[in-house]
């Protein structure tokens, strides 16, 4: 995606400011883009965002264009400064309700360790083998602080670029003590932290410096305000920055649908003949043999692939078995569309078949016939290319953000084989009895409490889950553990195993105290895609209840909140036995009173899990 795609839904005078600003690096255009920003309607503006700037240097000049950015996601964004360096400071005072959705550190080695900029008047290389050390100790220590004041709000941690300006920079990288050494074995120690620890990203300037080289810096700007980008470096920090908070807000898409001839390979199977196919380790056969790669590797993380092609299947099919080179395989498909029908149609098909939204598919294809009329009849899906030359189409793959995510879990990596396995299903039960089906998956739920262990999960799953979701209420991690901080809410995850394999955490249930004592209010109430039709719902609120009653609970309450994905769920709460006391045209709430426990689903055996934050 690019800045155009995140801007899609502003009005037209807008987004020609924004990509004027962009453009020019603007200071003046910058303001002139916000103050345009501002008069647009609030629910046009995206979600409420709060953001924590925690500095060595000074961020106070360009902080219009951070806030450009940062808007552009979409959010409203409440940018909040520290004092300039005062990192251990303002992290100790700014604890309590107030805290906000994201905290960032940005240091750099200028502040951090100047000594290395001068390693032969500093002692080189025991006494700055000695202050890397401390350097270190100091970026665990921030780290913990951040935990023990602030734990339920996402950190951020920037990785630190090497200098532009400095003298003898062919000795900096001979020794392992000398500058280029320290500043990889402090970044080393950053992406330890991030990988081992939950709710601590990685916001890596040292990968964005290499890639805006030289362009990005200003000696002058840093001598005088101790402000060190040039206009188009702040830009392009800004955005930078940007790109690592969306996933914050807007969740990945899910799908990449996919041309065969002149895609996946060069040439077209059913004209060409298989023998004339242009797929390889020769150019222009490694281009397309790349495009491969990555589609597998996306495959792998847990992007969908689904297959758009104008064929006939037998010609599909050959290169799949019969080219050496293929490294994408018939089987890595979760769907597959090839016959002679418009593809919008294939691809409107297929979203039915997944249960997943349009606006969840990406599509890729060499046709601007095919793109063009994709783009008209479908909107909502992203057109990722926009040329029919392969080397442009793998650009587009390396440099999207349309798949972009903060963390990678087990049932995300699970996700293809879970499709796979879910049109297995589907299958099997085409003419059976719909119970007498359930039973033969040998379906097993285990109820966990939410917690550390699950977090990831849960908050992924309400940032992104649209069909079968009661509320649709989009709750970042620090407000969900806010939530269950208080006393008397419950946090439920169902995991689901069946005979097919397992499917890792597919529901979520999350439910606060109401305003009157023994009350209960359920804020949300959601179960993946992968999982409808399974009764899991059912097994979800049945736990729910006992623990409601186990509580002395005597009333809950629950909302059902219209949107144009969750349709299937507009009557759960009538099934489950829910009383409606206030309906309107988008929006209808129940009650239930008293609690009653309700019989479990016969055809699921559920087993109970409390230590989830254990």
């Amino acid at each position: 995606m690019s800045l155009v795609d995140w801007i899609a839904g502003f009005p037209e005078l807008q987004r020609t400011a924004i990509v004027d600003a962009a453009e020019t690096a603007s200071l003046a255009k910058v303001r002139r883009a916000l103050r345009l920003l501002d008069e647009m309607p609030k629910e046009k503006r995206g979600r409420a965002l709060s953001v924590e700037l925690l500095s060595t240097f000074n961020l106070e000049p360009f902080l219009p264009v951070l806030q450009l950015a940062l808007n552009c996601i979409p959010s409203r964004a409440d940018l909040r400064l520290a004092p300039l360096n005062d990192l251990e400071g303002y992290i100790t005072q700014n604890t309590g309700a107030d805290q906000s959705d994201v905290r960032v550190i940005i240091w750099r080695i200028e502040e951090v360790l100047p000594e290395m900029l001068y390693p032969f008047s500093n002692g080189f290389p025991v006494q700055l083998s000695r202050r890397t050390e401390e350097v270190i100790n100091r970026v665990q220590r921030l780290v913990k602080l951040h935990e023990a004041n602030a734990a339920v709000t996402p950190l951020f941690v920037s990785t630190i670029a090497l200098p532009v300006h400095f003298s003898n920079p062919l000795f900096a990288s001979q020794h392992a003590i000398a500058l280029c050494g320290a500043v990889a074995h402090i970044n080393r120690t950053i992406y330890d932290i991030a990988t081992q620890r939950s709710g601590v990203y990685v916001f890596d300037i040292c990968r964005w410096a290499a890639l805006e080289g030289k362009l990005h810096a200003d000696a002058l700007l840093d001598f005088v305000a101790r402000q060190p980008l040039s206009g188009r470096g702040q830009l392009a920090f800004a955005f930078f920055l940007a790109r690592c908070l969306r996933p914050l807000l807007m969740p990945a898409r899910k799908v990449l649908a996919v041309d065969l001839d002149d895609t996946l390979w060069g040439g077209v199977v059913g004209e060409d003949g298989l023998e004339n196919l242009k797929l390889g380790h020769d150019f222009p056969g490694n281009v397309h043999l790349r495009i491969q790669r990555e589609l597998v590797e996306l495959r792998k993380r847990g992007i969908l692939l689904v297959l758009l092609s104008k064929n006939n299947e037998a010609d599909a099919r050959q290169p799949f078995d019969c080219l050496p080179d293929m490294l994408l395989k018939w089987e890595d498909f979760a769907l597959r569309k090839v016959n002679w029908r418009p593809k919008h149609e294939n691809l409107r098909e297929a979203a039915q078949e997944l249960g997943l939204g349009l606006d969840s598919f990406v599509f890729v294809d060499d046709s601007d016939y095919e793109r063009e009329q994709m783009r008209q009849l479908i909107p909502e899906v992203l057109i990722l290319n926009t040329s029919s030359d392969p080397l442009h189409t793998l650009n587009c793959l390396w440099t999207t953000d349309a798949f972009d995510s903060l963390t990678i879990t087990e049932e995300d990596r699970r996700r293809h084989d879970d499709y796979r396995v879910r049109t297995a299903r589907d299958v099997q039960a085409h003419g059976n009895d719909l119970e007498d089906f359930l039973r033969s998956l040998q379906m097993e739920v285990t109820i966990e409490e939410l917690g550390p262990a699950n977090m990831e999960r849960a908050v992924a799953m309400i940032g992104k889950t649209n069909q079968f979701n009661l509320t649709t209420r989009r709750h970042s991690r620090a407000q969900v553990q806010a939530m269950l901080a208080a006393p008397g809410s419950i946090g439920l995850a169902l995991r689901l195993r069946d005979r097919f394999g397992d499917q890792g955490i597919v529901a979520i249930l999350l439910a606060t105290p109401g305003a009157q004592d023994c009350t209960l209010v359920v804020d949300s109430f959601l179960v993946s895609c992968r999982a409808l039709g399974r009764g899991v719902e059912d097994a979800l609120w049945t736990a729910l209840m006992e623990r409601a009653s186990q509580a002395g609970v005597r009333k809950v309450l629950a909302q059902y909140l219209a949107t144009p994905k969750n349709a299937i769920v507009a009557k759960l709460y009538d099934r489950f036995g829910l009383q409606p006391i206030e309906q309107g045209p988008s929006s209808t709430r129940y009650i239930l009173e008293p609690v009653e426990r309700r019989p479990r689903p016969a055809w699921i055996h559920i087993k109970k899990k409390d230590n989830a934050n254990q």
